[in-house]
């Protein structure tokens, strides 16, 4: 029986190994994992995250922590054991290590299927832009991109003046945000296939302060199928932040994917505020390949339609009231989290086969450019 076990545990080695292999291989296998198994897992597994008010993801990556802690302490344990020559029945953390470690090995296979299948095959699938939009060979230039970049600023400017707010100035909304956006986004899967169905409850995130010191808007567990919001960032980057993490559960795990579906998701919304958020979500991309175009050039971009103050004001990661919060509450420094925070993301996204890494955010311009072809020029 043990003998039989031991195979079985192999085998699903064998199997994550096959299906990472294939994924790197294949785009035509990937969406169909996208939308065969992953579409069940999705299911199965938002359901079950939508019974806890929390975010079960960050939870479960504290007890991988104490795991890998409590491993790496057993490991010493049984060192010095071996170096005090222990035999016999003195051996007793030897044989609890054997049947740890045993243990060990079953947690993570399991979780090595989980994160290829809802993590790392999806980021091989077709893009949002070759599954939904028209094929264009078309090369754009400053004229188009400018014009891009007015018409979002001439938005932001007008709806700006359209948001209720405190006394300080801050933007206050009254309604439901996590029920509106999953709205939003079964709204658009009516036009987008792929985007429909069921969506799991978004989740504030605990820790908000440790991931604003990482400059986290949201983020997405795998393992646990949560799209989760940064609650300490300013309140007008929760609306497309919570439809960006959402479209990541449709299976779209590319940046520049979520970043276009949350604007599309936000921009289409009845709620003014909505797509305010939407459109000052992709407001500093223009404006940075715009400099970019322009070779930085000024006296050009002056000419360009000039952002309001109360845009300037709102387009903003955190308040200095909750950046003065998060320093006060933290245990780490944030520059050095910024970085290792930094560091790891550029390396997760090389290593999926994403070779812009953190520079691949801002690809949702060409998205934008695309989509605007034909009404704007």
């Amino acid at each position: 029986m043990k003998r039989r076990k031991n195979w079985f545990l192999s085998g699903i080695y064998v199997l994550v190994v096959t299906i990472n292999v294939l994924s790197w291989n294949s785009k035509t296998f990937c969406d169909r994992i996208r939308q065969s198994i992953f579409r069940i897992t999705q299911y199965i597994q938002g359901h079950i995250s939508s019974l806890f008010p929390f975010c079960i993801g960050e939870f479960l990556l504290v007890l991988a922590v104490l795991l890998a802690s409590a491993s790496l302490a057993l490991f010493v344990v049984l060192f010095v054991g071996r170096l005090r020559g222990r035999t016999g029945n003195e051996d007793r953390p030897g044989k609890f290590a054997g049947r740890y470690y045993h243990l060990l090995l079953w947690g993570v296979a399991v979780v090595s299927v989980i994160m290829s299948i809802n993590c790392f095959v999806l980021y091989h699938c077709s893009s949002f832009p070759e599954m939904y939009m028209p094929k264009n060979e078309r090369e754009y230039g400053v004229e188009e991109l400018a014009l891009v970049r007015d018409h979002v600023v001439r938005q932001c400017n007008a709806l700006a003046q359209e948001m209720e707010r405190d006394e300080d100035g801050h933007i206050v909304y009254a309604g439901d945000m996590e029920s509106r956006a999953v709205k939003e986004m079964e709204k658009l899967g009516e036009a987008y296939p792929l985007l429909d169905g069921y969506y799991p409850d978004p989740k504030k995130l605990t820790f908000s302060g440790f991931f604003s010191q990482q400059y986290m808007m949201g983020y997405y567990f795998p393992f646990s199928m949560e799209a989760n919001y940064n609650g300490a960032m300013y309140i007008a980057n929760v609306p497309a932040t919570i439809c960006h993490e959402l479209s990541h559960v449709k299976g779209f795990m590319c940046e520049d994917d979520a970043n276009f579906i949350g604007y599309l998701a936000c921009i289409s919304s009845e709620d003014a505020f909505f797509r305010y958020s939407g459109y000052l979500s992709v407001l500093d991309y223009l404006d940075r390949d715009l400099h970019e175009s322009l070779e930085n050039s000024g006296e050009i971009y002056l000419a360009c339609e000039v952002c309001s103050p109360l845009v300037e004001r709102d387009n903003v990661f955190l308040t200095q009231e909750a950046w003065e919060e998060v320093e006060d509450g933290a245990i780490l420094d944030t520059e050095t989290l910024k970085q290792v925070s930094r560091s790891f993301l550029e390396t997760n996204l090389q290593v999926n086969g994403v070779e812009e890494g953190i520079a691949s955010y801002g690809d949702v311009v060409r998205m934008l450019l695309i989509y605007y072809d034909g009404e704007l020029y």
